[in-house]
């Protein structure tokens, strides 16, 4: 807990937090060991490992200008990040996200049912008191020629880019 609380601290504070995939697990508030960085419920907790592979996502308008993208949509690599989901609860202790990306594809390995992925956020962003937190379910650093979405992010957490 004391790990946690020093993180969340640090972003309070005016510091940045970055999570890919797992570290994105991590900023929500749905497990007992979250960040509690944001209002997000992991959908189809049980189906996590749901498998790997390529999928599209739709971004919205504020997520092809910050991500420097010609089209709203783009493939990228899927490895069982969190779906990421607003919860029935709305917690005032915990900001809400901006979905800047949505799945439009989806992965259903492994037992996981068709028809959840789907729709879903894949790419958020929120303040975190004085701080910035930006999550990416997908890993663009191992999709080829989409690398340079993790320092757009990194600049963004620590205000080098409005």
């Amino acid at each position: 807990e004391g790990g946690r609380k020093a993180v969340r601290d640090f972003v309070r504070g005016g510091g940045g937090y970055l999570g890919v995939c797992g570290g994105a697990y991590l900023a929500t508030n749905d497990y007992d060991w979250s960040l509690d960085l944001i209002d997000a419920k992991v959908v189809d907790r049980r189906h996590w490992a749901r498998g790997k592979g390529k999928v599209q996502l739709q971004l919205s308008p504020e997520g092809t200008k910050l991500l420097n993208q010609q089209s709203n949509e783009m493939s990228i690599y899927y490895a069982q990040g969190p779906l990421l989901g607003r919860p029935e609860w709305d917690s005032p202790d915990v900001p809400n996200y901006e979905s800047l990306a949505i799945f439009l594809t989806e992965i259903a390995k492994n037992g996981a049912p068709q028809g959840v992925m789907a729709r879903t956020s894949a790419v958020v962003r929120a303040d975190f008191g004085s701080g910035r937190v930006f999550c990416y379910s997908p890993h663009p650093e191992l999709t080829e020629g989409l690398g340079h979405l993790i320092p757009l992010a990194v600049r963004w957490v620590a205000k080098e880019e409005e």
